[in-house]
């Protein structure tokens, strides 16, 4: 498997859904590659930021605390 296939399967999700022998293969280029591992890594860690940030913008907001009358 070549950089530019694993990649383009990892970030379109085809990798998830890819049968068992395309799996062991990009297994194993991972494990050759240190590029397209830091790339894992880097898009995993983007990932959760974003999971993140869209579990922050759907969480009710609450309306702010009106100053107490004296």
């Amino acid at each position: 498997m070549k950089c530019r296939d694993y990649i383009f399967q990892l970030t379109s999700g085809q990798l998830e859904d890819a049968g068992t022998a395309t799996q062991i293969a990009a297994w194993q280029h991972r494990m050759v590659c240190f590029r397209c591992r830091a790339f894992t890594r880097n898009d995993q860690a983007l990932q959760g930021l974003l999971k993140g940030y869209s579990e922050h913008i759907q969480a009710p907001q609450h309306p702010a605390a009106k100053p107490a009358d004296k």
